[in-house]
């Protein structure tokens, strides 16, 4: 459990790359995202942008995983 709430705060604080990315919560919803989630430690949400250019926020203690989908 330490390893993937590592994984998921390393993801978080990466530059965010062109590519599209899954972002699965432990109650099995996804959604994806264009461009790599942020996370904000000050608020506990990853931020992201949808396709339809949209921002939308996620909490993170409800994600699971964030998985790079390519292009």
């Amino acid at each position: 459990m330490p390893f993937l709430l590592l994984a998921l705060l390393l993801v978080g604080c990466q530059a965010a790359p062109r590519g599209n990315y899954k972002i699965t919560l432990k109650d099995g919803r996804q959604f994806q995202c264009k461009g790599a989630p942020r996370f904000i430690s000050k608020t506990g949400y990853y931020r992201y942008h949808t396709y339809q250019n949209r921002e939308a926020m996620l909490r993170a203690d409800e994600v699971l995983m964030i998985e790079d989908i390519g292009s």
